[in-house]
């Protein structure tokens, strides 16, 4: 198996050229921008407050590179130009949110699909009724969120799947004390935390 090196450097704020992507969904998403730039290179543009977690990933889930980027008032370049020809995904995010950007490298460029990025929220949990919650989750292109509750001692009281960005959860039955959940899809998984009364 090849080596294979991705270099990654500090750029400043240099033109960029055709595909562009932006994760939008107001939590912090939006702050993403991942383009194309020169030959088979790749830049990161980030505004959030906080340090993001980058990686890039084959589709085998081999991680080929990961890091951190911690000044969002520059862009973060990633030379590809060691990768063999096939599809990536170059992920960021932080305890709060996070997006999977789909990529194809080809000869000596590659490309980015708009339609082959996903964003997952860290989820809002509501009591509508009292032990019944209510829980947001907001998603784009991620077609399965798995969601384990589990009770103070680590065990898990109910396991699921779902699609779509809400779901409800009657909790009645439980007896009373402190609950986790963990939901997300596969990739990223978010951790929080109610009372049963």
């Amino acid at each position: 198996m090849a080596a294979l090196l991705i270099s990654m450097s500090l750029a400043g704020s240099a033109a960029v050229a055709q595909g562009v992507t932006n994760a939008n969904d107001g939590s912090g998403m939006s702050a993403v921008k991942v383009v194309t730039s020169e030959n088979k290179k790749v830049r990161i543009y980030t505004q959030a407050n906080s340090p993001v977690d980058v990686s890039i990933i084959d589709t085998d889930g081999t991680v080929l590179y990961q890091g951190s980027i911690a000044d969002s008032k520059k862009a973060t370049a990633f030379n590809l130009k060691n990768l063999p020809d096939g599809q990536y995904f170059i992920t960021a995010g932080t305890s709060t949110w996070w997006m999977s950007q789909g990529m194809t490298v080809r000869g000596n460029a590659v490309s980015i699909d708009a339609q082959k990025v996903q964003q997952v929220a860290q989820p809002t949990l509501t009591a509508y009724e009292k032990n019944k919650i209510e829980m947001t989750l907001p998603t784009t292109n991620v077609d399965q969120t798995n969601v384990t509750i589990y009770d103070a001692q680590s065990q898990a009281v109910y396991q699921d799947t779902f699609n779509g960005a809400v779901r409800r959860f009657d909790l009645t039955a439980l007896p009373q004390g402190s609950y986790t959940f963990v939901v997300g899809p596969n990739q990223k998984q978010f951790t929080s935390r109610i009372n049963v009364q």
